[in-house]
């Protein structure tokens, strides 16, 4: 029983955390990380200075004697490596039809044993070495990474090599995987939020739209799949044209060219999947119901947003804070739920994906309780366009954002996926040393221009729960 029950909460977890990646665009899915028997590498770093650095070098940008570009910060305060990095086009979203589930598949399984190394082999070498080795299919990227200690770095560099160009994709590995996808589908249609984020993700792309489509894939489609069809995909995916590479940690500048080729260097040269074409979003605004007898009615909303690298990016970044992305001190949440009482939670954040820039939101609450939460909810927007921020909530924003700034240097593996970001939304080698100089430039008059122009039509909104006391649909 207790076995049977912890499955079913991990697959419960697996298709929420599938479900909610349809709408988080610049987010990472959560790393496929096992325990270590071997080497403590979270220890080693709980017991450095690594944590209270703030990182003031650049970091260099280098070219392999193979012609491979990668980004480096070295740094020998603690003895780890960390290879963070991307193929663009080799997400979910380009999973051919009747194939989708592929890339989620295959990404899982590029774990699953190399080379001469079968599935237990290629764990136990990770687990005595003291590796941490994951990958995740984003909806339109594939996304992984390496952490090791710097003694058993040449063994990391060569398993992690044999994983993204000779995977095993063995069949009783490929039928477990399978089995698992379509019992998380079965959780998933029986998750509320679950339900609700599919739907939504149809309503906002438009259901056709390969952005639209169930993370998991389509359960026909995933027992279809054959170990042919992921190495199709490793051949079309993965490809250094479209590979994106950041390096962290206890290594030099040559040591760690030399790691890139080794590891990269034998991938083709092209990815074979064409660009998809962003999704025509329709924002006017508009309410839906979704029929579910439940105890808390759950609704989520979205309305246009701005790129990453668009120059009113931080003035929207700071307003939305404001609004509701500070938690609990958020305007929604000081009037929703700490001056009315009506829900636990309630709260707005920015999904800066290059093709469909969004303001995401979502909140719940009991059936009687929500419409008068969906009130707040547009009297807030509306004032907050009308009126923006008031000077002392700009400069509270400010001094918050600024200090918390150092916190994602509390890894070198933070540090190498900060690279690969950087890389990915063109923010410039000295990105790092002039982040808080955006924050500490931007002005009352822009945020609130930002809130004005970002805010002025309501949002789409999508809710779940029992009819009684629903707004209709619009």
């Amino acid at each position: 029983m207790f076995k049977a029950s912890l499955k079913n909460k991990w697959l419960t977890a697996l298709a929420n955390i599938a479900v909610l990646a349809v709408l988080i665009c610049a987010v990472r899915t959560a790393w496929l990380v096992y325990h270590q028997q071997g080497l403590d590498v979270d220890k080693i770093f709980a017991e450095s200075m690594l944590k209270e650095k703030s990182f003031t070098k650049m970091p260099v940008e280098i070219k392999t004697p193979l012609g491979i570009n990668f980004w480096l910060i070295e740094d020998h305060t603690v003895p780890i490596v960390a290879v963070s990095f991307i193929f663009e086009r080799a997400g979910r979203a380009y999973d051919p039809d009747k194939k989708t589930g592929r890339a989620l598949i295959a990404a899982n399984m590029l774990v699953y044993g190399a080379g001469s190394r079968d599935r237990q082999d290629f764990q136990e070498m990770l687990e005595l070495n003291g590796i941490r080795m994951g990958f995740s299919a984003g909806r339109e990227d594939l996304s992984g990474m390496v952490i090791t200690p710097t003694v058993n770095q040449s063994t990391a560099f060569t398993l992690l090599r044999d994983a993204l160009t000779s995977p095993r994709f063995d069949l009783a590995d490929l039928r477990v995987e399978q089995t698992q996808s379509a019992e998380a589908l079965q959780i998933q249609q029986e998750n509320p939020s679950s339900v609700l984020n599919l739907a939504f993700a149809k309503e906002i792309f438009g259901a056709e739209h390969p952005f639209a489509r169930n993370p998991l894939g389509k359960e026909e489609d995933i027992f279809n799949l054959t170990a042919e069809d992921l190495y199709d995909w490793l051949k079309s995916s993965l490809a250094k044209d479209v590979l994106i590479i950041g390096v962290a940690g206890d290594i030099t500048p040559e040591a760690a060219a030399s790691a890139v080729d080794g590891i990269f260097a034998a991938l083709p040269e092209h990815n074979a999947n064409k660009d998809i074409q962003s999704p025509d979003i329709k924002f006017e605004p508009r309410v839906k119901h979704l029929e579910r007898d439940t105890a808390q009615t759950i609704a989520v909303f979205a309305a246009a947003g701005t790129e990453r690298f668009a120059p009113d990016f931080y003035p929207l970044y700071m307003a939305n804070h404001v609004f509701g992305g500070s938690g609990l001190t958020s305007r929604l949440s000081l009037k929703a739920r700490e001056k009315e009482g009506l829900t636990y939670g309630i709260y707005t954040y920015l999904s800066t994906d290059e093709k469909t820039p969004l303001i995401l939101g979502q909140f719940s609450a009991t059936p009687e309780n929500y419409p008068l939460l969906q009130k707040i909810l547009q009297e807030e927007w509306q004032a907050f366009a009308r009126n923006g921020l008031t000077p002392e909530e700009l400069e509270t924003a400010r001094n918050y954002l600024l200090a918390s700034y150092n916190l994602r240097f509390d890894s070198v593996a933070g540090l190498a996926d900060m690279l690969t970001a950087m890389q990915k939304y063109r923010l410039g080698l000295d990105f790092l040393q002039k982040r808080n100089d955006y924050v500490r430039a931007v002005t009352l008059e822009q945020v609130n221009a930002a809130a004005a122009k970002y805010f002025s039509v309501q949002p789409v909104e999508m809710h779940i729960g029992q009819g009684n006391n629903m707004a209709k649909d619009d």
